[in-house]
């Protein structure tokens, strides 16, 4: 299954409803954790983007705004609903991943039809036209008022912020969708925020205490793999200064964190912004008794990041390889460089605990290469990690050439066949990888499987 990018059209395109939006300022803002399975780590994460909007939104200091924030652990739609009802919000925001999408979705519905006036706004991963050209959400449009297709802070700000919300004065707002006639129609690009000049929800101690931190240095990626949601590195303010993440390391200090989770694309992937990391964490000796939970591009390690990972309390490193195989990885933009990996392995072996990332059900893989490539990653000294491959609305569900023949399941988005697999073919090398978990004291989870290292 194939989707192209919305088509930007005519302002006046957009659909009006005969019910003026509610001009008011209380605001719902939802999130909800996936349900909990036995291959994910049992601490608590913040959900960070929606922490993120909420400080900005609180930082705005907005006439007559009232916040109240659902960060739902496990969700029921009946008592979510009754408890959102009951403080009426002028304005919904949903942060939608794959998991949470139905849930919200429905959810939305109720809220539209208790009354046409409110204003739905989704945010996150899943915010995406993509997803509501879906043959379950074809009809959603009539109920999500406004998608926030770029950055949210600001956007969800200046939302809350206009006094006139319909949908055509909600297009000179940068970064959203809204519900047009003949589809979705994408506003102006928002242009990059400094990274440093965003509210800190950890310094406004918005996040629960204790778990695992979320931390940022930048955002984006250089690399452009079309199974990936990261998208380009496009400008050098992207980059957090050494003060702000020396007062954000203070927070986390203070909020109880035993260690942090680096969201960004990779610990070696933008110079600028790891100086200014190893530089704070110097200073602030943040790491010296908790865990780095990173991700790191192996032709790229230099002997910086060696040391700096070795300055960390528990360093734990992901090698997101996804496959051995070069013409595999060809079909998603990615390569692999055969004659460092080796190398660079042992040396990351020195300094920190190394899981190997894999996907199965890749477009233009096969099972006889995917078990090549299972066997050697299970023979290295390291964890690994397998992924089944997810059809994600901002690659390639809409990046995925024809000819790679996808069917995926429109709820989870998971891959079903494709390009080198066969739906049989597909479940049978699921049932040997869930055999071989469950042999070898792994873990079988919803969207992934976890080995153990091996001595």
């Amino acid at each position: 299954m194939v989707l192209s990018s919305p088509v930007l059209v005519e302002p006046q395109a957009v659909k009006e409803t005969s019910e003026r939006p509610r001009r008011g300022r209380r605001v719902a803002i939802l999130a909800c954790y996936p349900l909990r399975d036995a291959a994910m780590p049992p601490q608590f994460i913040s959900n960070h983007g929606m922490r993120m909007v909420e400080a900005s939104l609180r930082a705005s200091e907005l006439d007559g705004l009232e916040v109240k924030v659902w960060d739902l652990d496990v969700a029921r739609l009946q008592p979510m609903v009754d408890e959102v009802l009951d403080f009426d919000p002028d304005v919904v925001g949903f942060s939608a991943f794959m998991w949470s999408f139905d849930l919200f979705v429905q959810a939305a519905q109720i809220f539209k039809q208790h009354d046409p006036r409110r204003l739905i706004v989704f945010g996150g991963p899943s915010a995406r036209p993509s997803m509501f050209k879906l043959e379950p959400y074809q009809q959603a449009s009539r109920w999500v008022d406004v998608l926030v297709i770029n950055e949210g802070e600001t956007a969800f700000v200046e939302i809350v912020a206009s006094e006139d919300r319909r949908a055509s004065s909600l297009q000179d707002i940068k970064g959203l969708a809204l519900p047009g006639l003949a589809g979705w129609i994408e506003t102006p690009e928002r242009p990059l925020a400094d990274l440093s000049d965003l509210p800190s929800p950890y310094k406004m101690d918005l996040v629960p205490p204790g778990g695992i931190g979320v931390l940022q240095t930048y955002r984006g990626c250089p690399f452009t793999c079309s199974f990936c949601e990261w998208g380009t590195l496009e400008s050098p303010k992207r980059v957090r200064r050494v003060d702000d993440l020396s007062e954000e390391f203070a927070a986390m200090d203070r909020n109880g964190v035993g260690g942090t989770l680096l969201v960004d694309a990779g610990l070696n992937l933008n110079p600028h912004g790891f100086r200014n990391l190893m530089d704070a964490a110097a200073e602030t000796r943040f790491f010296e008794n908790r865990y780095l939970i990173s991700e790191v591009y192996p032709a790229k390690v230099r002997d910086e990041h060696l040391e700096f990972l070795s300055m960390v309390g528990m360093p734990l490193v992901g090698i997101g390889l996804q496959s051995f195989d070069n013409d595999v990885l060809s079909h998603v933009e990615r390569a692999y460089d055969e004659n460092r990996f080796e190398k660079t392995l042992d040396e990351l072996r020195k300094v920190s605990s190394v899981a190997i990332e894999i996907i199965l059900g890749l477009p233009g893989d096969t099972p006889e290469s995917f078990r090549k490539t299972f066997e050697r990653a299970r023979s290295l000294p390291c964890a690994l990690r397998v992924y089944h491959c997810v059809v994600l609305p901002s690659a390639l569900m809409v990046r995925a050439p024809e000819n790679y023949a996808m069917d995926f399941d429109p709820h989870s988005l998971k891959m079903k066949s494709c390009l080198g697999w066969s739906a049989e073919a597909m479940q049978r090398e699921m049932d040997y990888v869930t055999d071989c978990a469950r042999r070898e004291g792994g873990e079988c989870g919803e969207y992934f499987w976890v080995f153990p290292r091996r001595m």
